[in-house]
């Protein structure tokens, strides 16, 4: 084994800490996609992860957790940085646009956790997500995004919000069928609000009691939506 080259298992303890839903398949699935290229030139044929590997890794994740980027964004953004450049998803705005920084992170005013990251100007989330002017003006006067709350600035959610709208546009989808996918979100809000209100009533819900029932809620929404698929 090559010097600081790591096993798939130690990967995972290492970086688990910060992704504890990370698992052997993700890890996997990544590879496939050609996110990560661990060495497999082994006797055995395990995988081996050198620091470098890990990097690129952390690279792929935090750009899915933090900046909600589809794996073709972080791809470029990969091959951007291969080649010596600076991915232009990450590049600094003009100073006249420059993003303010959101608060810590904790939750928000409607109890949700706040997204890391900037807030972002109308045109950063444009061209985040690729989506044309037209479909973005369609998009808020469906009030499926909208800026923060006394600013003209978005949250990362905005981006994902119109990155899968221009995903699912490509396969037909009409925009305004997102609705379905809002209403949905709406009510599970509201059973995570009555989930966390005793919380509440006593000490106040802490920002990883918030933030651990929304992920859970999520990988329940993800588990049903893919039974009703593949059922």
């Amino acid at each position: 084994m090559a010097p600081g080259a790591r096993t798939i298992g130690r990967v995972l303890e290492m970086i688990r800490a910060e992704f504890p839903d990370i698992s052997v398949s993700k890890l996997r699935y990544l590879e496939a996609e050609g996110l990560i290229s661990p060495d497999r030139q082994q006797p055995s044929g395990y995988r081996r992860f050198s620091e470098r590997d890990v990097e690129r890794l952390l690279y792929v994740l935090r750009a899915q957790r933090d900046r909600y980027l589809p794996l073709k964004v972080i791809r470029e953004e990969l091959e951007a940085i291969d080649r010596g450049e600076d991915p232009v998803t990450v590049q600094e705005a003009p100073p006249a646009e420059q993003a303010q920084p959101e608060p810590r992170p904790g939750p928000s005013r409607n109890g949700q956790p706040a997204q890391p990251g900037k807030l972002l100007t109308r045109r950063q989330v444009l061209q985040e997500s690729a989506l044309g002017e037209a479909s973005f003006i369609h998009l808020e006067r469906l009030r499926l995004v909208a800026p923060r709350h006394g600013s003209q600035l978005y949250g990362r959610e905005a981006v994902a919000v119109a990155t899968a709208a221009k995903r699912l546009a490509n396969y037909g989808m009409d925009l305004r069928q997102l609705k379905v996918i809002q209403q949905a979100a709406i009510a599970e809000a509201a059973l995570v609000e009555q989930v966390l209100e005793p919380f509440r009533r006593r000490n106040g819900a802490p920002a990883d009691t918030v933030a651990d029932v929304y992920r859970v809620v999520l990988q329940a929404h993800a588990a049903l939506l893919h039974g009703q698929i593949n059922g």
